[in-house]
């Protein structure tokens, strides 16, 4: 019988580590722990900042804070100018994937594709006899 420890690569560097909640090795995960802490930083001093003002501050990419708000490490509720963006459009959404526009217009191509599935099923088929 073998014994098989669940390990992976980690995304941030590569490196083998033992797999965990976090999925990540404990470098990264501690380097991620210090960005949250540093965007925090800045934003106590001011609620209002956005998403590249904060960026700025505590000298992090812009779109590193659009991933720690996607894994749920940045909560918007007490930042009124942070936002995620719209995976299609881009526009800045504060829930969800996506804006209400892009959900709007999914929900039309959906229902459109709906009816002319149904459109199609409840036409005749004639079948012709060849000979």
């Amino acid at each position: 019988m073998t014994l098989e420890l669940p390990v992976a690569h980690c995304p941030g560097c590569g490196d083998v580590y033992r797999k965990n909640l976090r999925g990540l090795c404990a470098g990264c995960a501690a380097a991620e722990d210090g960005q949250v802490d540093a965007i925090e930083r800045a934003l106590r001093r001011d609620r209002r900042l956005t998403n590249e003002q904060a960026a700025e501050l505590a000298a992090v990419p812009a779109a590193r804070i659009r991933t720690l708000i996607r894994r749920g490490r940045l909560k918007l509720y007490a930042y009124p100018n942070l936002a995620d963006a719209c995976d299609l459009c881009g526009a800045p959404i504060r829930e969800g994937k996506l804006c209400g526009g892009c959900l709007k217009n999914l929900r039309v191509q959906i229902a459109e594709d709906r009816e002319r599935q149904l459109k199609q099923k409840r036409e005749p088929i004639y079948l012709t006899k060849r000979i």
